[in-house]
């Protein structure tokens, strides 16, 4: 596969010891496009800070002028709560742009704990308004009490993290796929030696699953309804912390594929994970590892990846990281390549492998291209990419503060 690669920086870093985050994507159906922009550093990681968003009207030509909005971090209680919006699209069936939600807690004593809540909420203004969330639940629910954050029984229950996306299958469904969802209580001990797991994901938490909400749209409640498919989920000798941040696509048969990232255990190499569903979403198969099409295996960090029908040929494409040696959790984070899907099988095709970045010579090893926003520009049909290269002025050992200087840039993917 032949592909064209244009890259430019974007948005320099705002200051000292700060990396520039991007989130873009269009809203409505024409050429509107929305960016959401925040801060990171060494004592926010994974913590943004600082955001903002513009509006274009013009498909990115003109802007207006960056706009603040309410933090998306929070410090009360000895915890964090974290509550921001992940990415939204239109739907033309109800008119709204749907968007799943992310509640997280981290509660700090007496031990630190991650627990995380999914919540739909919908906007009619172009994501300039919300409704207020409805939270995506499967067990008994207690809701969340903003006077309450830390009740045990809610942050213990339907624990759910968002996937990096949300489509509308031909079947007239929103199918979401969320990670971090309690697997049955009836379930076989997923770690029975309490072996495995670390800080993030404790050896005895059980939040390791992954399902689809299957939402359906009610207009005389103007809101979705949803329904939570099937649990699916590895042991943790497998999978150290679970499947991770689900990707969902519509096949070309309308089958369903969800591709999941995992960290790796000294059993298991990193790898990424898929599950295929049958009726929309609602029946995932036995998870199974991710491969080449000729049954070759690669190797992969614990990073996001995305996928995208590419409308010139209607091909189904992955972006993500493929490393050349069994990686170590998160990294490295490098090369980034993109590659043709056989939806047959499914499977990425070898021989469709391309490099979009790769670490160069001033680049520090902990270099990572991953998190990105992807979408294809619907004037020029081009694939468009906004990257953070965190590390790429320095490594941790040299210089802490360089590490975090980091600017967004855009790649213009050309599929030839």
């Amino acid at each position: 596969m032949k592909i064209k690669i244009k890259k430019e920086m974007y948005i320099k870093h705002p200051g000292t010891d700060l990396a520039a985050n991007l989130t873009v994507n269009y809203v409505g159906s024409g050429l509107e496009r929305l960016e959401i922009f925040t801060s990171e550093c060494e004592e926010r990681d994974d913590l943004p800070m600082d955001p903002q968003k513009r509006y274009s009207n013009d498909n990115g030509r003109t802007w207006s002028d960056w706009e603040p909005l309410p933090e998306i971090v929070s410090f009360e209680n000895d915890s964090t709560g974290i509550w921001g919006g992940g990415l939204n699209f239109y739907d033309p069936v109800s008119g709204v742009h749907p968007s799943i939600w992310l509640r997280q807690t981290i509660v700090k004593k007496p031990e630190r704990r991650y627990y995380n809540h999914c919540f739909c909420r919908i906007t009619e203004d172009d994501s300039k308004t919300w409704s207020q969330p409805q939270q995506l639940t499967y067990e008994e629910r207690t809701g969340f009490n903003p006077h309450n954050p830390l009740d045990p029984s809610f942050l213990q229950d339907n624990q759910a993290y968002p996937g990096t996306n949300t489509i509308r299958h031909s079947n007239g469904t929103l199918i979401h796929c969320a990670t971090s969802i309690n697997i049955p209580k009836n379930a076989p001990d997923p770690n029975p030696e309490k072996k495995y797991g670390n800080w993030w994901s404790p050896p005895d938490a059980r939040d390791i699953g992954s399902a689809c909400f299957i939402g359906r749209w009610n207009n005389e409640k103007n809101q979705y309804e949803w329904k939570m498919g099937n649990c699916v989920w590895l042991p943790r000798r497998i999978l150290s912390r679970g499947l991770m941040e689900g990707f969902v696509a519509e096949l070309t048969d309308a089958r369903v594929l969800v591709i999941w990232r995992g960290s790796d255990t000294p059993e298991t190499p990193g790898r990424k994970w898929f599950s295929i569903s049958e009726d929309g979403g609602l029946n995932l198969s036995a998870v199974k590892e991710l491969k080449y099409d000729d049954g070759s295996r690669f190797y992969s960090p614990s990073s996001i990846h995305k996928m995208i029908r590419y409308s010139n040929n209607g091909k189904l494409y992955w972006i993500g990281n493929i490393c050349p040696k069994p990686p170590k959790a998160n990294s490295p984070r490098y090369p980034l390549i993109i590659a043709e899907i056989d939806e047959n099988i499914p499977a990425l095709k070898k021989n469709t492998v391309s490099i979009i970045d790769d670490k160069q010579g001033q680049d520090s090893v902990d270099l990572q291209l991953s998190n990105f926003s992807l979408l294809e520009n619907r004037e020029t049909h081009e694939l468009e990419l906004y990257l953070t290269r965190l590390g790429e002025k320095a490594t941790h050992q040299e210089s802490p503060i360089d590490f975090w200087e980091a600017n967004c840039y855009k790649y213009t993917v050309s599929i030839l």
